[in-house]
């Protein structure tokens, strides 16, 4: 009877420990020993916007400035591209400096992002990083923020926040022995940074046809439309440098490729436009017509 009694107890007291564990998350193995329960799956964010390829593209008989830049349109770039190198088609680096500029914002959920990067010129890829000025409502004040992107397998990723009037270097640097593209993107005024390592992914072709220091209206994902232009006035691309396949190096008037203004204008309507480049190739002013 006491034996019962004893085995009894026991199976009430073992009833009351898992009913507790249960209670607070915790599972049993099938040893029997106690084991946190997994956390339950995270739904990742719908991505909101891509900076992707140049759409719309259509091109001027004009030269543009003394530096020889041919001249195209874009629906949704504004900046400079150099293409058609005289050592191949093929660029391993681009990278630029600027001033992050303040922006205003007009109209609800405007949005603008600046960067270097390689490809998007009549291709399908791009290989970008740099800095994003992203409104809410009408009035409100912008979000500031560092970001990568490899398009079209991944849309703008927002790594540091940063402030307007804050300097920003980003580059864009492909290792032809690893096949890895390296994006480095860092606010030189406070000190923070990232380093994001990237493979082209499978099934594509990364060409590396064109080295690109641009400004960009945001496109809208599912809506085959894009975000309203934040209106960032008149800003400064600096100290931009350009490396091809066979390391030959120089501006973005170098010798040793094409380059082409770049004004996003799309039915009429010009949204940006920029400078003629400075003497040297290496600067120019992106200005903001239209969101």
């Amino acid at each position: 009877m006491v034996a019962t009694l004893r085995r009894n107890l026991r199976a009430v007291l073992l009833m009351a420990a898992v009913t507790v564990l249960v209670a607070v998350g915790v599972t049993l193995n099938p040893g029997g020993a106690a084991s946190p329960s997994p956390p339950a799956a995270r739904a990742h964010p719908v991505p909101v916007g891509y900076a992707g390829p140049a759409v719309g593209i259509t091109e001027s008989p004009s030269p543009f400035g003394s530096t020889g830049s041919q001249q195209f349109t874009s629906r949704n770039w504004d900046g400079y591209i150099t293409y058609l190198s005289s050592e191949g088609t093929d660029f391993n680096s681009v990278a630029a400096t600027w001033v992050q500029p303040t922006v205003t914002c007009e109209a609800a959920g405007a949005w603008t992002v600046l960067w270097v990067g390689l490809d998007g010129w009549y291709n399908d890829t791009v290989e970008q990083g740099g800095s994003s000025a992203e409104c809410g409502a009408a009035g409100s004040t912008a979000t500031y923020s560092l970001w990568w992107e490899m398009y079209p397998t991944v849309a703008i990723q927002k790594v540091l926040t940063i402030k307007a009037g804050d300097t920003v270097r980003a580059s864009v640097v492909y290792a032809t022995l690893t096949k890895v593209f390296t994006i480095t993107v860092k606010d030189i005024t406070t000190g923070q940074f990232f380093i994001e390592h990237e493979l082209c992914a499978s099934g594509l072709t990364c060409q590396r046809s064109s080295a690109d220091v641009i400004t960009e209206d945001v496109g809208h994902f599912g809506a085959n439309t894009f975000f309203p232009l934040a209106n960032y006035g008149t800003m400064l691309y600096a100290a931009a440098h350009i490396v091809d396949k066979s390391g030959v190096a120089g501006t973005i008037s170098g010798s040793g490729w094409l380059n082409a203004a770049v004004t996003e204008s799309s039915g009429g309507i010009k949204y940006a436009s920029v400078s003629p480049l400075s003497p040297t190739g290496g600067a120019f002013n992106a200005i903001w017509h239209h969101q």
